[in-house]
């Protein structure tokens, strides 16, 4: 089983504009509403897959009502704690001219430490040895930075794999728990260690400290620069796919996806990986927030290459 957390959901709101210009009157080309969240993100990019997974978290309001319908049109399975306060909308803006992507998000609805508990306790009610749980993205007001590193911790004493996308403090709190795979950025890494790296060998060395607490895996990804998986055991360079990227939203949403997928069907360790860049890809070459298609990420696999090193 997986089960996907997104603490701080929202309705993704896409703007397709063209030739964008501040202080001036811009005209919108299109608009497309979306359900999203980095864990529900992931939990579509499964869905897509063919995985089942189950997402939870909180939604609130119309915008919360709007998430949970259309989360469970796609046939996800849902464990949402209702709150008193809207679910937060962000926007993100595509200028298909000047090929940009801006985005505008809210900080979230305040959660109660009664919402907390409720989440708490459903989450676990079935999870069991051996499944996964992905923690992923913001928190929002009424939550502590250290909630992840507890997951974490109350999972792994339950035998249950974690998976950590988060940035910042989050990141800094989550890792002290030593979940299973972490999959940081090359901005996330340098903020954690707050240091600017000279070389991808210094940002490897750093990233290879963090196994000394107990994490088993990580997915660093360098954006167009493709990515690098560390292990105790080994490193492997994923090389990048040259792409006609129109959106970067849910990319690295997908990697997760397709890392989890890899580790719930026990797949060979090179597979793993290269269904994961295939999901990354398949979901760049997607308008808006869409997530990759299966058959695109059956295509992509094909082109990913994958060197031990």
């Amino acid at each position: 089983m997986i089960k996907t957390v997104t603490l701080n959901p929202a309705v993704d709101k896409t703007i397709i504009v063209e030739s964008f210009k501040i202080n001036h009157l811009n005209r919108i080309k299109k608009v497309h509403k979306d359900a999203g969240g980095k864990g529900i993100n992931v939990s579509k990019m499964l869905k897509n897959l063919g995985q089942q997974s189950t997402a939870a978290g909180f939604l609130g309001g119309a915008a919360g009502n709007y998430i949970q319908k259309e989360v469970e049109k796609l046939g996800i399975k849902t464990e949402f704690i209702e709150t008193e306060d809207e679910t937060r909308t962000n926007t993100k803006m595509v200028d298909q001219i000047n090929n940009t992507f801006t985005d505008l998000n809210e900080a979230g609805a305040d959660i109660s430490e009664k919402n907390i508990s409720e989440l708490k306790k459903k989450i676990f009610t079935d999870l069991k040895t051996g499944d996964i749980l992905i923690l992923a993205g913001s928190v929002p007001a009424g939550i502590k930075n250290n909630i992840y590193s507890k997951l974490i911790t109350t999972a792994k004493k339950r035998g249950i794999k974690t998976i950590l996308d988060a940035d910042g403090v989050l990141f800094r709190e989550g890792i002290k728990a030593a979940p299973t795979l972490i999959k940081p950025n090359e901005h996330e890494l340098a903020l954690h260690f707050k240091e600017e790296f000279k070389d991808l060998k210094t940002m490897i060395r750093k990233a290879e400290s963090l196994l000394d607490t107990g994490i088993e895996m990580i997915m660093l990804s360098l954006g167009k620069e493709g990515a690098i998986f560390i292990t105790a055991d080994d490193k492997y360079k994923i090389k990048p796919l040259k792409l006609n990227v129109k959106s970067t939203v849910g990319a690295g949403d997908a990697m997760v996806a397709g890392l989890a997928y890899g580790l719930e069907n026990e797949l060979k360790l090179e597979k793993m990986l290269k269904t994961a860049a295939a999901c990354s890809s398949a979901t760049l070459i997607k308008v808006g927030t869409e997530m990759g298609s299966r058959e695109d990420v059956e295509k992509l696999r094909k082109e990913i290459k994958v060197m031990k090193f």
